[in-house]
């Protein structure tokens, strides 16, 4: 299996092989991220539509001396960021909605036991609220991180922030989630 650079460097030769495997490998990442953020699945197809064209069109600028996660994630935290700020009134789709459409799960898959699926789904539901209301930026990093499982310089790289700057945003985005849910201090 070719690694992602090498994937990157033959799509800007003009290789649509390449291209498709770059599509293929992180397709389905890119939109459950942008899902998790934009609560929206059309949204969402649609940001990682714009997603993989950018990075096509930006093949031919990739150096690969950074994660090549790092590249993907900055443009699409760029093009969340940019969605999040011009967004319609068109309201966020419900969590069950999402799951109909291949989100995870809101209800644990605890369908055998009702009181579970209900605590699961209103746990859920209180943090994909208190999550929207997160400024964008915060909602982007802790997606990259808790999402993603992406490291605080990865983060730092995709988000063009420093990494004491990712380490502060998820530290305020943490506590306000916690708090809104009335956890208190509690952490991921």
């Amino acid at each position: 299996m070719l690694d992602d650079a090498v994937l990157m460097e033959r799509t800007a030769a003009g290789d649509g092989e390449a291209f498709r495997a770059l599509v293929e490998r992180h397709g389905t990442a890119a939109q459950t991220f942008f899902l998790r953020l934009v609560r929206n699945v059309e949204d969402a197809e649609d940001l990682t539509q714009e997603l993989f064209i950018a990075l096509y069109r930006s093949a031919g600028r990739y150096r690969p001396d950074a994660p090549f996660t790092a590249y993907l994630y900055r443009i699409a935290s760029n093009l969340a960021a940019s969605h999040m700020r011009r967004r319609s009134a068109r309201p966020a789709q419900s969590l069950d909605e999402l799951a109909e459409a291949g989100f995870e799960s809101a209800t644990g898959r605890h369908e055998d036991q009702p009181e579970k699926a209900f605590e699961g789904r209103e746990m859920r539901r209180r943090y994909e609220s208190a999550l929207a209301r997160l400024p964008s930026d915060w909602r982007i990093a802790l997606e990259l991180r808790v999402g993603r499982e992406l490291s605080y310089a990865e983060i730092a790289a995709a988000m063009g922030k420093s990494v004491s700057a990712v380490e502060s945003i998820l530290v305020r985005a943490r506590e306000r989630v916690a708090a809104e849910m009335g956890e208190g201090g509690r952490r991921e």
